[in-house]
């Protein structure tokens, strides 16, 4: 029978924009994704969205959900460095690398993070990344080498057994999402030997500013026929709009208008969650694509909201089986010496949108075991009902976080 070892890796996204005021920085006016290898990570990295956020789904369809699949994208990619065999062929299919070298893969991230942070001048973004491993615990140099200079991972010993481990991990925490996460662990499991986190962090305000005078509180619709009363705001600006017999879609910028909050609202009598069942990646481009600018009176919900899930059983439905089980499991290349799997994948997030802009954070923890319109023509958009919404940025394409509203009262879901 195998020794019980875990890793416990710990994916740390928060995205954060508020409503201070900018410096008059001039906007960037090169094309991001020039400075991409291949835009084929980012294809890649939204196919996993959807299919995540389907998976997700089907887990409580009933409920209002949030991820962050840039920043689960991120862990997964460092732990997939220390995947071997039919375990790494799975996560690769899950992630979209079957076509690529590990080399190629890393190059694309590392690319990718690097677009994503020169963006917006206007808009700040970070990312950080970081190892934690027990004391004596054999972990192969290559594998820390790889997430050191592919994702700029932090690597640190530490005495697990020892209170301060605890302290010592939630501060880095802390200090990297600006004090939006404070803690991420209460403790540490006598057979956890690493943790691997990753913290993204986002600051800047709407383009449009909404009118505080004009939030009122006014009726939500759900889905099954009753309402419930919520702040509503408002705006008008012209803004990336588009619409068919299916739902309507805007585009509301942040700083420069690299980096956008997209709105799904599916038409009346048309369900959310059937939108995102045949939501595609190859959709959302043509929606996308399709976008034009005209003028929209807006009003949507002020609204907060924490979600936190177990990703296992997501995954494990999109195809990353053998991870999760210890006698299939192979991360021969994080250690050698010992049989390690997936124990469980942890996600959490947080957002916080009203008239300035908006606040956003994602934790995920994995836990690895041994073993078209004129521009004159006003259009009118009103988020009173369930519908999909987005931080998106838009040189690159890649989707950050992604959710489903269904009730803007509901303040929090659990599905540990």
């Amino acid at each position: 029978m195998k020794n019980s070892f875990l890793i416990k890796i710990l994916i740390v996204g928060v995205l954060f924009l508020n409503g201070c005021k900018s410096e008059d920085n001039p906007k960037k006016t090169n094309d991001v994704k020039s400075q991409l290898k291949s835009a084929q990570i980012v294809n890649a990295s939204n196919k996993f969205c959807f299919e995540l956020l389907r998976s997700v789904q089907n887990k409580a369809p009933d409920q209002n959900l949030f991820i962050s699949p840039f920043s689960t994208m991120e862990a997964l990619s460092m732990t997939y460095n220390g995947a071997a065999g039919s375990t790494k062929f799975e996560m690769a299919g899950v992630l979209g690398f079957l076509q690529y070298s590990d080399k190629e893969i890393n190059e694309y991230n590392q690319s990718l993070t690097t677009a994503l942070k020169q963006a917006d001048v206007k808009v700040v973004f970070e990312v950080a990344n970081s190892i934690w491993y027990k004391n004596g615990f054999s972990v192969l140099q290559s594998f820390l080498d790889v997430n050191h200079d592919y994702y700029d991972a932090e690597v640190k010993s530490l005495d697990f057994s020892s209170p301060v481990a605890v302290t010592t991990i939630n501060n880095w925490v802390d200090a990297k999402t600006h004090d939006k996460i404070k803690t991420i662990i209460d403790q540490i499991p006598d057979n956890v030997v690493m943790y691997l986190i990753n913290a993204i962090y986002f600051k800047g305000i709407w383009q449009f500013q909404f009118d505080k005078t004009k939030t009122i509180k006014t009726d939500f619709y759900l889905e099954d026929g009753a309402t419930v009363q919520h702040d509503q705001m408002s705006m008008e600006a012209e803004i990336n709009y588009y619409s068919n017999n299916d739902f309507q879609v805007i585009e509301l910028p942040y700083g420069d208008g690299t980096f956008n909050f997209v709105i799904v609202l599916p038409s009346p009598g048309r369900n959310v969650n059937d939108i995102i069942v045949n939501l595609t990646d190859n959709k959302w481009n043509d929606i996308v694509d399709s976008m034009s600018k005209v003028k929209v009176v807006v009003k949507m919900p002020k609204f907060k909201f924490e979600f936190n899930s177990l990703l296992n059983e997501p995954l494990i439905n999109i195809g990353m089986i053998n991870a999760f089980i210890p006698d299939s499991a192979d991360f021969s290349r994080i250690d050698s010496l010992r049989d390690l799997y997936i124990s469980r994948v942890i996600h959490k997030t947080y957002i916080n949108l009203d008239e300035e802009g908006t606040e956003a954070a994602a934790v995920t923890a994995v836990e690895v075991g041994e073993t078209a319109y004129g521009p004159d023509e006003t259009k009118y958009f009103t988020a009173n009902r369930p519908f999909i919404y987005a931080i998106t940025e838009k040189s690159t394409g890649a989707v950050l976080f992604i959710g489903k509203m269904l009730d803007p009262t509901i303040i929090k879901v659990d599905l540990q």
